[in-house]
């Protein structure tokens, strides 16, 4: 008894020293989120600032402190199964030195988390036995397949749009057009609307309602918009016929998963399920959810019959690299950055070891520069321009005010602020857009 006690004692000594190392490695902003014990946690945090390694860290520290194990867990989402592999390795790692068990948490990126909770209860979620999810490039031919039936069904309207308000008749012309039509401005139309509309919930008919509301048929004359271009009532039916094909081929997009989820977790008994399973819920490039997909974690953080939430949530709310191709925008961060603020529990981590001074130097110019000169002369087709002008402190920033810093001196990651190459940074003018792309494509010393 005296020997099993001996080697608990240096088990567990053995473990607080190495918990008291990893947490010794973070940086200042970093140690905010490793000192998490509960509830909701905002962590605004710059480009290079070491998101991911603060998260593994801040995951093993909250296994520890709160004894976690199979029957609950913390839950990692991000957004790529790249970043994915790389928290969890670095999570094992970290465990693996604090001699803690390694089944106490769970990553995933936020589509597979959704799928995983849609198929556990598809009786709630509406799900079928055969249905299976769509990869991207599936998806692209859905988006060719659902126009080609919309161009089927709505003959007199793509006649319409095929020859404009000037056309002289000519074949050549005419060719030119549909291709234009059926491989570029309809495909990409769809795309954007599907995505957009399924990320806030409408379905096709509610694109139809909106379509028909008598405010925006107002609105369309006034800035001499023709009723036969009626943008929205022909994005709701590419809409309809894109869901039409995935129904008949039981497939389902990402948008699919998510909503297929959230009906899960509006289910009382189902959501209490869950809530009982997860203990907290870590989110790494928390700037590139979309409201839906931060109310699906949202839900999962929250505390059984409370409504408190175990969530963290980090990202950068300048800026959203998955805009590009999804419905995400860094204000919803920035919204949920402001919320925790008012209660006390916002962490900045503005130190950045990727870069050197002259690069963190051009990016806090360039965003203050932006900031002023947005505060000066806010945009003429926002709503109530005017009172803007009055008031531009009630027009909110395009950024959030968070300079970049290096790190100290005696920081404890390596690779801190490698020296710059050249001059550091280079600002070039071609003289035209070909020579731009000349520039990106091949570069040379003489460029």
């Amino acid at each position: 008894m005296t020997a099993q006690i001996t080697i608990a004692h240096s088990l567990a000594e053995a473990r607080s020293q190495a918990l008291q190392a990893i947490r010794a490695q973070l940086r200042a902003g970093q140690q905010r989120i490793a000192d998490w014990t509960g509830g909701a946690l905002a962590v605004s945090a710059v480009p290079g600032s070491g998101k991911s390694t603060a998260v593994a860290a801040a995951v093993t520290l909250a296994v520890a402190h709160h004894q976690l194990h199979a029957r609950r867990q913390l839950v990692v989402v991000t957004f790529t199964r790249s970043a994915a592999a790389s928290i969890k390795a670095k999570i094992r790692a970290n465990l693996k030195r604090a001699h803690l068990p390694q089944d106490s948490f769970v990553v995933c990126t936020l589509h597979s988390l959704a799928w995983r909770i849609a198929t556990r209860h598809r009786d709630v979620s509406g799900l079928s036995l055969d249905s299976q999810p769509i990869a991207p490039s599936r998806s692209h031919r859905l988006i060719r397949a659902c126009v080609e039936r919309w161009i089927g069904a709505n003959s007199r309207h793509y006649q319409i749009l095929l020859e404009g308000r000037q056309f002289d008749g000519e074949e050549t012309e005419r060719l030119r057009r549909q291709s234009v039509l059926r491989t570029e401005v309809l495909p990409n139309l769809a795309q954007t609307v599907i995505h957009e509309a399924k990320s806030s919930g409408l379905m096709p008919s509610d694109l139809r309602d909106l379509s028909q509301t008598p405010r925006r048929n107002e609105a369309d004359t006034q800035f001499g918009a023709t009723p036969d271009y009626d943008v929205l009532s022909m994005a709701a039916g590419l809409y309809e016929q894109y869901q039409s094909l995935l129904q008949q081929r039981n497939f389902l997009d990402y948008d699919d998963m998510i909503l297929a989820a959230l009906r899960v977790l509006d289910n009382d008994s189902a959501r209490q399920v869950w809530q009982t399973l997860v203990f907290a819920v870590f989110e790494d490039e928390a700037q590139d959810s979309s409201p839906l997909q931060t109310r699906l974690l949202e839900l999962l953080a929250a505390e059984p019959n409370s409504n408190s939430l175990n969530l963290v949530r980090v990202g950068d709310p300048n800026q959203a690299i998955n805009s590009t191709f999804t419905p995400a925008d860094p204000l919803f961060f920035r919204e949920f950055c402001q919320q925790c603020d008012q209660q006390g529990r916002l962490a900045e981590m503005d130190q950045a070891g990727r870069s050197t001074q002259v690069i963190m130097d051009a990016a806090n110019f360039t965003l203050e520069w932006v900031n002023r000169r947005y505060t000066k002369a806010p945009p003429k087709n926002t709503a109530n321009y005017s009172s803007l002008i009055l008031h531009p402190s009630a027009f909110p920033l395009p950024f959030r005010p968070q300079q970049i810093h290096p790190v100290a001196p005696n920081d404890p990651q390596p690779d801190r602020n490698p020296p710059p190459e050249g001059g550091g940074l280079e600002l070039r003018f071609p003289p035209d857009v070909y020579q731009s792309c000349l520039l990106y494509t091949s570069p040379s010393p003489r460029d």
